[in-house]
Order: structure tokens, then C-alpha cells, then sequence
């Protein structure tokens, strides 16, 4: 195994490899492209989900993590490798640059959903007031 890898692609490939150590029949390439396809952030732009699910097979297979017979499955060191994060070529900054951005992401989410409340709220608060200005104008 090489000692340098993209980190998107090993987090890639863990989560593969997570999904087929479950599944001991193994899965077809267009089960993994459709139950890959689900997983938040796992496209790459400019490739299809097609193209990553065989980048990321063919790198699970040249390392002996995958093998294909008529469905693709996890292998003994496929499953080893998965139970020892040591082995995971992760880059540190990279997981904590995740890690923030995910944070960031939350806050500006609570706080945009914030917001729009408010401002819903102060806007009909004010169409409420203009309504009732008019009401008592028109009753006066």
C-alpha cells in the first residue's frame, strides 16, 4: 500500500469498504454506485458516480482489501484494516479541517434558520400593526 493517498479518497474508501464488511454475499458495482451515491459529499465534480465507485474499488482491490468474484466483497485483510484506524492514511489536517467546516456549517445553519424566524416575525408583527392602524383609521 502506498503511504500517501488522497484523503478524500481513503474516506471514500473506508466507507466502502464499511458497507461490503456487512454484507458477506458482497455487492454488484450498481448496488455500490447506488448506495454510494446516498453518502452526503461522496461525489467528485467532474466525475460520475459511476468513475468514483471504480476508483475507489480499484484502489480497495490493488491494495487485496476487495476482491471480486461475482459480486464484490471484503476481504480477511480487508477487515483488519478496517478494525485498526492506525492503518487508515488520513491526513491529520485534512480531519480537522472537516471537523471545522462541519462546525462553521451547524452554527451559520442554526443561525440562518434563526434569522428567517425573526424576520418572519417581525414582519408580521409590522403587517400586523399597519393592518391594525388601518382598521382603526377605517373605524374612526
Amino acid at each position: 500500500m502506498e503511504s500517501r493517498v488522497d484523503s478524500g479518497l481513503e474516506i471514500r474508501r473506508i466507507l466502502l469498504l464499511t458497507r461490503l464488511k456487512d454484507l458477506p454475499k458482497g455487492m454488484t458495482l450498481p448496488q455500490l454506485v447506488k448506495d454510494c451515491g446516498k453518502v452526503s459529499g461522496w461525489d467528485i465534480p467532474g466525475k460520475t458516480g459511476w468513475e468514483v465507485v471504480q476508483q475507489v474499488l480499484q484502489s480497495l482491490i490493488d491494495d487485496k482489501l476487495v476482491a471480486l468474484g461475482t459480486r464484490f466483497v471484503a476481504t480477511v485483510k480487508g477487515r483488519e484494516y478496517l478494525e485498526d484506524p492506525l492503518k487508515w492514511r488520513i491526513d491529520e489536517r485534512t480531519t480537522e479541517e472537516l471537523a471545522d467546516n462541519m462546525f462553521w456549517k451547524e452554527i451559520y445553519d442554526v443561525f440562518d434558520k434563526a434569522y428567517h424566524r425573526l424576520k418572519s416575525k417581525t414582519q408580521n408583527m409590522a403587517k400586523g400593526s399597519v393592518d391594525s392602524g388601518r382598521f382603526a383609521k377605517g373605524a374612526a
